[in-house]
């Protein structure tokens, strides 16, 4: 492959870049997140970076583009199918296998994104079926497809969509989502140098940045570094060479391990040799030795439960760890109850943190250190400590603490419920005060209506009575008879002495004690 020509050697890419650098004015990161085009720069990576990168790796622009996810995505249309998939699985308009199908009445199916692309230029009350035209209603009519068509959607075998970057995985459909964007070592992503803004495989992203220009060793041909491997293996005049031991043709780049693994004239060991075989010829010789070599059968064997023993030991150092901060803090609190002065007759001496020793404020204390009985005609040159061990009486402190607490929590409940007992008992009581005053508030009420209306009536009475008199003074004779018939006919006795007239609604009311 020729060099391309617009791109200089790693010197000339240096010297220009620092000539570059030092014409140009000095910018602030506003202007160099404005003009992202002029940032990208090609050549091998310096050893100390420019003031120019460094302002680019501070910019705005350049922490938002760190953030930003690099992965796209696999589409099922760009994807390769092993085998031709059914007709009855490919959609009419992009005549791919289906991406999110969807059903219509007239049972036709297509991708979702396909048939939102042929209704674009549709208004918005006429959407037709591509296929029959048959109006079609968005929000009714549009289904998902049965979940056998689904399966076998996802049951497809395809490659990998980084297959021409030289991935060879195979497997359904429905898997190449995770591998694209999981597990796949020839994904683009972004290039690890936050000065590039290129794209890098996956599998080369701990190499550094690969967007420089080198040269090849075989044909001293000028190109780029992530594209160095794939020109030795497929296109570099001098990639081929012979191996010296077996005059094997083979790859420059495969040579050496064509040497450390298959080449049959290469002098190695036996595989025993980690047990003791001495044995050591060309490869060839070596198989033939290890059929009949049993430490060579061993080796495997002896190299499995080595390699278990490692394992068991990583496992068991933060297990020591651990019982190391435990040991420690348990000889902490044991030097803290139990000082080094043994001797003294006081043991264990006073701990200013013990919470016995300060004004108790409860009725709860810890139990006092008892010394075990002393068998007579014993004697004790020493003081005998209060327990067995320091820890017996650790654990004899825990559980006198554990049955304060419960005593305690007992003792709250029962509380608690005298408290809410006494809350029921006085609020029943306000409640029956409050029926009494209510009867008594209805009471009164009831009264005073009735006397507002009797007091009504006589107001009305007297009116009447008063404009009666008035008209018989112009007629004595034939008015006094009129009167006396109305006189009569009115129910009760006349004058400033009549009662009230109590309606027909008032019946209730004659029960009402004045």
């Amino acid at each position: 492959m020729s060099a391309p020509s617009p791109i200089p050697p790693p010197n000339d890419r240096r010297n220009s870049r620092a000539s570059s650098s030092a014409s140009l004015p000095l910018q602030t990161p506003d202007d160099v997140a404005a003009e992202p085009g002029e940032l990208r720069m090609v050549g091998g990576p310096p050893n100390s970076p420019s003031p120019l990168a460094l302002r680019v790796s501070n910019s705005p622009s350049s922490k938002r583009r760190r953030s930003r996810i690099v992965k796209v995505p696999p589409e099922f249309q760009a994807l390769e199918y092993v085998s031709t998939p059914d007709s009855n699985l490919v959609c009419l308009i992009c005549h791919a296998p289906f991406d999110k199908p969807v059903q219509l009445p007239c049972e036709h199916y297509f991708c979702h994104d396909c048939l939102e692309h042929a209704w674009a230029p549709q208004s918005a009350g006429r959407k037709t079926c591509p296929t029959c035209r048959l109006k079609i209603e968005i929000d009714r009519d549009v289904k998902p497809v049965p979940k056998i068509v689904e399966s076998m959607l996802d049951e497809l075998v395809v490659r990998c969509s980084n297959s021409k970057a030289g991935c060879d995985w195979v497997d359904h459909r429905v898997n190449v989502h995770d591998h694209v964007m999981l597990y796949c070592e020839y994904t683009p992503v972004e290039c690890p140098v936050s000065d590039c803004r290129l794209h890098i495989a996956q599998k080369d992203y701990h190499k550094g940045c690969l967007h420089y220009t080198v040269s090849c060793e075989d044909c001293h041909a000028s190109l780029m570094r992530k594209d160095l491997e794939e020109h030795q293996r497929g296109i570099c005049a001098n990639r081929l060479t012979s191996c010296t031991l077996c005059d094997a043709e083979l790859l420059r780049l495969d040579l050496r391990a064509h040497v450390s693994n298959d080449c049959p004239r290469h002098v190695i060991s036996c595989q025993g040799a980690t047990i003791g075989c001495k044995y050591r010829q060309e490869r060839s010789d070596v198989l033939l030795h290890e059929t009949t070599c049993a430490m060579a059968t061993m080796a495997p064997h002896f190299r499995e439960q080595q390699a278990r023993i490692e394992r068991n030991e990583a496992r068991m150092e933060p297990l020591a760890r651990k019982v190391g901060i435990l040991e420690d803090g348990l000889s902490n609190i044991t030097s803290m109850l139990y000082p080094a002065n043994s001797n003294d007759a006081s043991f264990p001496v006073t701990d200013p943190l013990d919470p016995n020793d300060t004004e108790p404020t409860t009725d709860f204390s810890l139990p006092p250190a008892s010394f075990p009985p002393v068998a007579q005609g014993t004697e004790s040159p020493q003081a005998q400590p209060p327990f067995d061990s320091q820890v017996h009486h650790l654990l004899t402190l825990h559980d006198s603490l554990r049955e304060e607490v419960s005593r305690i929590t007992n003792a709250m409940t029962e509380l608690e419920g005298r408290a809410n007992m006494m809350v029921f008992n006085e609020s029943t009581r306000a409640k029956e005060d409050m029926l009494r005053t209510n009867t008594a508030i209805n009471s009164m009420r009831m009264q005073l209506h009735w006397l507002m209306s009797s007091h009504l009536h006589n107001r009305t009475n007297s009116a009447g009575s008063s404009s009666a008199r008035t008209t018989g003074n112009t007629s004595a004779t034939a008015g006094g008879s009129n009167v006396t018939q109305s006189a009569s006919a009115r129910p009760g006795p006349s004058g400033a002495l009549q009662m009230p007239f109590r309606r027909l609604s008032d019946s209730t009311r004659q029960d009402t004690k004045l």
